[in-house]
């Protein structure tokens, strides 16, 4: 038997270099690191899955945003015509106060506004985008979920990691497919679900956060959730996990199977970034121990985050130490809303800063 890891990506996916287009690239790489250290480097893998291997299965939607990119640069020239563009889809789909923020969000995040902000936007308040981004990802899951099973010849073991933008997206699709004929908690389960800076909650559009069928199993009503084990991880220089943040445990999830996690590491940059999150071993040795649960994990966290506390990161200290500087000014400032629209302001000032610390580590000199 193999089993199935889901991982689905946030915002600014799209945003690729030439030489690197796939955006798991870099998640897989590094995951396949970590499980190196403990003898399984070989065990995840991505092509067809042999016993006892972990199928990796990368969920993509990012392409739905990056072809209107393509569609307004080709139609206003740029992204100096953006503006008006994207304000026009907003006024018409109704989302009037998010419209008229359009432009100071651009101003605050720079040129990461049109590469991951406009993602987050566009799902929330653009139905076109949120249902089939849903139905994409959906097909997805439905199609490896099914073969593995019919592999197996038995139930498939099914973990998740969601970062970001991904968190709301995979909780919105895995209620929609729990809605369809045979599948539910009687005949489907989610072993692992580990989220990395979850905003399912504060962009909640059409299925309760702490009550959909992707909670655990053990949050009534009976028969409870799909997932076995739940664990959501925020940074503590994260500002866009702090708008209204995950926190099952405090919505009467039990704490056997739910956890709200907060690393305080800070080993590059991008605070925000998906292998960030992925790199700590709170992180990836959550998920090693639920895969390989044959095996003797407790003795290994303690060398294993000794390890990682000791490891130089990207070689750009200076950019870093800005960056936490200026991410610590914006978790201190006064709050914006506990909503959508507060997101959309922190994650436009937090891409702002993120972006100059980008620019500045380019820069600086080992």
């Amino acid at each position: 038997m193999y089993q199935l890891l889901f991982v689905i990506h946030g915002m600014g996916a799209g945003a690729r270099p030439a030489n690197d287009p796939n955006w798991w690239t870099g998640v897989v790489d590094g995951l396949r690191a970590s499980a190196g250290d403990h003898g399984h480097a070989n065990d995840l893998v991505e092509g067809t899955p042999e016993d006892g291997k972990i199928l990796v299965v990368p969920l993509t939607y990012h392409q739905l945003f990056d072809d209107i990119r393509k569609k307004w640069t080709k139609e206003g020239g740029g992204e100096a015509a953006f503006t008006t563009l994207l304000r026009a889809l907003l006024d018409q789909a109704g989302a009037n106060s998010a419209s008229v923020r359009v432009p100071s969000w651009a101003s605050s995040a720079g040129e990461f506004f049109w590469t991951h902000v406009l993602d987050v936007i566009l799902y929330r308040y653009i139905a076109e985008f949120t249902i089939n981004i849903r139905e994409v990802v959906a097909l997805q899951i439905e199609t490896a979920w099914h073969k593995a099973d019919i592999d197996n010849d038995a139930p498939t073991p099914v973990h998740f990691i969601s970062h970001s933008l991904g968190t709301a997206v995979l909780h919105d699709t895995l209620s929609m497919i729990a809605k369809m004929p045979g599948f539910g908690p009687g005949s489907h389960h989610i072993e692992t679900s580990i989220t990395c800076a979850n905003v399912s909650a504060v962009l909640e559009n059409g299925f309760p956060p702490y009550a959909s069928p992707d909670r655990p199993s053990g949050v009534p009503p009976k028969p409870g959730g799909l997932a076995r084990m739940f664990r959501s991880f925020r940074h503590e220089l994260d500002p866009i996990a702090t708008v209204h943040p995950f926190r099952g445990d405090l919505n009467g999830w039990p704490s056997l199977q739910y956890r709200d996690e907060v690393p305080v590491e800070v080993k590059d940059w991008n605070v925000h970034g998906y292998t960030h999150y992925l790199d700590n071993p709170m992180v990836h040795l959550t998920l090693f121990e639920r895969m390989w649960d044959n095996e003797n994990w407790d003795p290994r966290w303690g060398p294993a985050i000794t390890k990682y506390r000791a490891t130089p990161g990207t070689a750009c200290p200076a950019a870093i130490a800005k960056a936490r500087t200026d991410l610590r000014a914006i978790l201190a400032d006064q709050w914006p809303a506990a909503n959508e629209i507060g997101l959309l302001e922190l994650a436009s000032r937090t891409m702002g800063v993120l972006a100059a610390a980008r620019r500045a580590c380019a820069n600086e000199k080992p």
